[in-house]
């Protein structure tokens, strides 16, 4: 968000992804927009749990990917994804898109100790979220899928900034079209739980 308002990244521009860039592949057309609101259209599995008959539908790429082939570049693992269906046209919640999204910031604000410094300066500090821990993969990525630590207090914090409208002690720090964009229903699961771009 911080980004978008800034003017680095553009929601409705092709998805800066290296293994989309030949116009042929058909992920060449999915957008930022795409991948905040889950609706990029990547064959993932989001599952928890794994039954315990097994078989290849029980197949989770969110466990391996965050603890198995794709531990060391979970953005990679999820981008090498084939599609399931045409971008735009199914919803389907998957932490792998949020790890695509966290490289696309990176590729921005940069990777590891400068990616943390960054969120700090420009997000954490503003609002006192002092706690706020992220975690990186090898690839230097911030695993933005599933690892950032902060206490219950700092989360109310970041969702008090949203409540506000981005707005924190009287300084818009998100924008106002920014936060309804993102907190505005989009998508429904299959549980009939609502979901904006990445809310």
């Amino acid at each position: 968000g911080l980004l978008v308002d800034q003017g680095h990244l553009d929601p409705e521009a092709r998805a800066a992804v290296p293994e989309w860039e030949d116009p042929a592949d058909p992920r060449h057309e999915i957008t930022l927009r795409h991948l905040l609101r889950m609706a990029d259209g990547l064959d993932f599995n989001e599952a928890y749990k794994i039954p315990e008959d097994g078989g290849k539908a029980a197949w989770s790429h969110c466990i391996d990917m965050l603890f198995g082939e794709g531990t060391a570049d979970p953005a990679a693992y999820t981008a090498a994804r084939p599609l399931a269906h045409p971008p735009g046209t199914a919803f389907n919640y998957s932490s792998g898109t949020s790890n695509i999204v966290a490289r696309i910031v990176g590729d921005i604000i940069g990777r590891g100790d400068e990616g943390r410094a960054w969120m700090h300066e420009h997000l954490f500090a503003p609002i006192g979220m002092h706690s706020a821990d992220p975690r990186f993969a090898d690839s230097g990525d911030f695993i933005g899928s599933s690892y950032l630590y902060a206490t219950a207090r700092d989360w109310a914090r970041f969702g008090l900034l949203y409540l506000r409208g981005g707005e924190w002690d009287g300084r818009q720090l998100l924008s106002r079209e920014w936060v309804d964009d993102a907190r505005a229903t989009r998508a429904r699961d299959d549980d009939g739980a609502e979901y904006g771009a990445h809310w």
